[in-house]
């Protein structure tokens, strides 16, 4: 047995060696806190064993077990009566000794810590200074174009510059469009061919210029959203020289795009006369400065446009959707021969669609489907005024397009600022000749379905609406209705109308609709389209009011 002795010294060894492998690798990998103590253990048994198999003296082993021993009970005794408050606050010491090691290796002058707060406490200065007077703007009537023409004064002042430009992005056209213009500043793009230079005419081509966001220096801006300093326009390619002329010489220039969060919302352009020192990096920090002010003052005043326009419409549009039920008949008359059948549907806030059936005279019958173009109470104006005309001439024995001539000349001779535009069919009908005299504007299209070839075709044409032109002229369509005939008119807001994959209902599905329900009543068609319009929408939010009217020779 002595000789085998070694044997299991060996193996001691191994393990212990294994088990100081294992504790270095979790102490490199930081998986578990390891005292120093473990490894000074491991190894000691390590060599013990070791020692003790080549010099075959079991008193070497005893020892090393001993002093393994007395390593684990000092260890155990720090850990047992050591106050571990004070421990993590040895360490925490050392911590904050250590960081303020790092400070002082990267510490900043004095000199540069002042600059540095003076900076920043002069950026949240001038943001604040703005977002305050932005709130003065909220009650004037064009808010955002005289915050802009404020903003424009503001940095032309601060920077010292002598024009300043401001260009608005739009979002659905991909270009950018001049808001606010101030000074001299001549056109760093190339000026039409046929544009006389003249200054007057220089100055409104970029008043009222706008510019896609490629090849010109305006919407490379806005596509880097980064700030651009030209001290030598002459030099830089991305300047054009139009000309001789004083006024188009180009001096310096700075471009700082107007930053928000959701991108990049304009650019801002500063120019230098050529006589004058030219811009330096300061005066581009300083520019940017407040335009990055007037660009975070912009959202305030943005959210209350917003809300206010929103207001106005659901409010205006409540009162118009209210009155303009008053204005449909609430209940059809009932003719004699004829078979009628309509429907509408208005849509929240909008206020665009009216019919009616007006028997003036015993032989005439007038139908009416108008879609008066705006909304809230805007539409509803033009549509009372359309509305009295009508309702006033339809008793003369005038043609249905010379009516409508005359109640576009008395709306064109509206000169308010409201659009004052409307597509409008109307049917006056003779019931003893059964002939149906038949005019429209715009695109409310009439349509006639033959009993007797099953067919359906459209008798009118698109036009120009009504308030377009005073001298508009419209083309009369004469047809006499058979049994089973039909005439049927409607708005844009039904073959319009969209389904969740945006797809629109279209004339075709309204054509299937009227054409397999032929030998049903006029009132029975119009509710079989009412509800395929219906499940075809299936809740998707539409936009235009949807007005159908069926008048079917029985």
């Amino acid at each position: 047995m002595d000789s085998l002795v070694g044997v299991p010294l060996l193996v001691a060894a191994g393990i212990s060696a294994l088990v100081f492998i294992t504790l270095l690798i979790a102490k490199l990998r930081n998986t578990a806190k390891i005292s120093f103590i473990f490894f000074l253990i491991s190894g000691v048994l390590v060599a013990g064993c070791l020692y003790t198999y080549y010099n075959q003296q079991l008193m070497f082993l005893v020892f090393t077990l001993a002093f393994a021993e007395v390593l684990i009970l000092l260890y155990t005794g720090v850990v047992a009566f050591s106050n571990p408050k004070k421990r993590e606050e040895k360490k925490e010491a050392k911590r904050l000794a250590e960081q303020r090691a790092m400070i002082s290796e990267n510490s900043v002058s004095k000199e540069e810590y002042n600059a540095t707060v003076k900076k920043y406490k002069r950026i949240i200065e001038v943001n604040k200074d703005l977002v305050s007077k932005v709130s003065s703007f909220f009650s004037k009537e064009d808010s955002m174009e005289e915050f802009l023409n404020y903003g424009n004064k503001l940095l032309t002042e601060k920077v010292k510059a002598d024009g300043c430009v401001i260009l608005m992005a739009d979002d659905f056209d991909n270009i950018l469009t001049v808001k606010s213009f101030t000074g001299s500043f001549p056109p760093p793009y190339k000026l039409p061919a046929d544009l006389p230079h003249k200054p007057i005419r220089v100055e409104t081509n970029l008043r009222f210029a706008q510019f896609p966001l490629t090849d010109n220096i305006f919407g490379d801006i806005a596509v880097k959203g980064e700030p651009v300093l030209i001290e030598d326009s002459v030099r830089d390619p991305r300047v054009y020289q139009n000309g001789p002329e004083e006024f188009l010489k180009c001096g310096s220039y700075i471009f700082i795009p107007i930053k928000q969060a959701e991108g990049v919302a304009g650019v801002i352009a500063l120019s230098r006369d050529p006589g004058k020192a030219k811009f330096t990096k300061d005066d581009v920090i300083e520019a940017e400065v407040y335009t990055d002010a007037i660009a975070s003052a912009m959202k305030p005043l943005y959210s209350f446009l917003s809300y206010a326009e929103h207001k106005e419409l659901t409010s205006g549009g409540d009162i118009a959707t209210s009155i303009q039920k008053t204005l449909i008949p609430s209940k059809l008359p009932a003719i004699a021969s004829l078979g009628i059948g309509c429907f509408t549907n208005p849509m929240e806030n909008v206020c665009g669609d009216y019919y009616d059936v007006i028997i003036s005279r015993k032989n005439r019958i007038s139908f009416i489907m108008a879609d008066v173009a705006g909304k809230g109470m805007n539409s509803l104006v033009v549509m009372l005024m359309i509305r009295a005309i009508l309702r006033l001439t339809v008793n003369t024995p005038q043609s249905a397009a010379t009516i409508l001539a005359w109640a576009n000349r008395g709306i064109c001779i509206e000169s308010s600022k409201i659009d004052h535009f409307a597509s409008v069919a109307l049917i006056n009908y003779d019931s003893e000749t059964r002939k149906a005299d038949i005019a429209s504007c715009g695109n409310n299209p009439v349509l006639l379905y033959s009993a007797k070839t099953k067919s359906l075709e459209t008798l009118t044409e698109v036009t120009e609406p009504m308030g377009v032109e005073k001298d508009s002229v419209y083309k009369d369509v004469t047809v006499t209705l058979e049994k089973g005939d039909m005439l049927v008119t409607f708005t844009d807001g039904i073959v319009e109308a969209l389904n969740d994959m945006g797809t629109q209902y279209s004339m075709n599905s309204l054509s299937k609709i009227i054409t397999a329900n032929a030998g049903k009543s006029a009132k029975e068609i119009s509710s079989r389209v009412k509800d395929d319009l219906k499940k075809f929408c299936d809740g998707t939010q539409q936009f235009d009011d949807q007005s159908l009217l069926v008048i079917k020779a029985e």
